[in-house]
């Protein structure tokens, strides 16, 4: 499956079967494949070679990261709305999403023409680094939203075409007691290990992180359990007939509460709370922009005080969970001797 020739880089809707097998990773991304095979009822072989097809075609990609509550106080992160001058948005979102610092890149419509969040050690790295991101990108800062906590990641959101007993039977056991996360060195190990396969062996990140396999088997298990190391499975949304998006900065009365409510809804893939002229900023997948008062009212429905501060059509992605998107909204191919992305945040 290419794009077609059109100049656009249109995709096809993937098979339903393509997309419950994402759906089933995103769940489980290290789940065996006889249990994938199980659950989707395929056979295991079938199931290894959509998923190779999948990630070769870069239509779908693993995303390992270390937990958002590492935001405080280890890192923190600011959204930035960048104007740039006429005709420069394409040139400057390029720009912007070359720094590791960069987690995210949205060109969007409206007063702003970039949504960008920025990562530091502290808010005075971050406030530095937006000066910067502002120089490289040849853009005015319109507004400078510091992110208050993470509700919903990016990596967190699933197509949700598995029922409730197949997640069930994907997910790992839950019925032990939650560990305290490995040292910070071996978190930092794995994820740099785990960073282009999220299935990596226990030998296979034995011999990249150094150390015996059972004892890297059991930091993986920590790293997991307790939730230091998130591992998902994304994937260009268009092809899963969700190519639109829309940022919605929004008031509510209790952000606190609000914010997991709003972050378990099937549209949010994004949900955080921020300190501006709202208290949440959303992101929402959706197939037609002519869905958007629906699913603004049933948001609403689940916020006390829901009124929207601002909206944003989202024109493309860019740069998501660190992770370079070509136009397509694919993973860009690899640039020779590069790397693919960041992995930061």
């Amino acid at each position: 499956m290419t794009p077609t020739d059109d100049g656009i880089g249109h995709l096809e809707i993937l098979p339903e079967i393509d997309l419950a097998l994402i759906d089933a990773l995103q769940v489980n991304p290290r789940a065996p494949w006889t249990t994938i095979a199980s659950v989707l009822d395929i056979d295991a072989v079938t199931a290894a070679r959509r998923w190779r097809r999948l990630h070769e075609e870069r239509l779908a990609w693993w995303v390992v990261t270390p937990s958002a509550a590492r935001l405080t106080p280890y890192l923190d992160a600011t959204l930035v709305l960048l104007r740039c001058a006429s005709g420069a948005a394409e040139d400057a979102a390029e720009r912007a999403a070359a720094p590791d610092w960069v987690h995210t890149v949205d060109l969007v419509s409206g007063t702003a023409d970039l949504a960008v969040v920025v990562l530091g050690s502290g808010l005075a790295e971050v406030h530095r680094r937006v000066d910067e991101l502002a120089v490289l990108c040849r853009g005015e800062v319109v507004e400078r939203r510091v992110v208050a906590d993470v509700h919903a990641e990016d990596a967190g959101w699933r197509l949700g075409i598995c029922s409730a007993a197949q997640r069930r039977s994907l997910r790992p056991r839950t019925d032990q007691p939650r560990p305290a996360p490995p040292r910070a060195a071996l978190v930092d190990d794995l994820l740099a290990a785990l960073g282009d396969d999220a299935r990596l062996s226990g030998q296979e990140l034995a011999a990249r992180v150094g150390g015996s396999e059972p004892t890297v088997r059991r930091g993986l298990d920590r790293a997991l359990r307790s939730g230091a190391i998130r591992l998902g499975c994304d994937l260009a949304t268009p092809a899963a007939a969700l190519g639109r998006g829309v940022l919605l900065e929004v008031e509510v009365e209790d952000p606190d509460r609000a914010g997991p409510a709003l972050a378990g809804a099937a549209p949010v893939h994004r949900c955080v709370q921020t300190v501006g002229a709202g208290n949440l900023t959303l992101g929402v997948r959706l197939a037609s922009l002519a869905q958007l008062p629906r699913i603004e009212t049933d948001l609403a429905a689940l916020a006390r005080g829901w009124q929207v501060r601002s909206r944003s059509t989202v024109l493309r992605p860019v740069k998501r969970q660190g992770q370079v998107l070509d136009s397509s909204g694919r993973r860009a191919a690899p640039r020779r001797g590069g790397r693919r992305g960041s992995r930061t945040g």
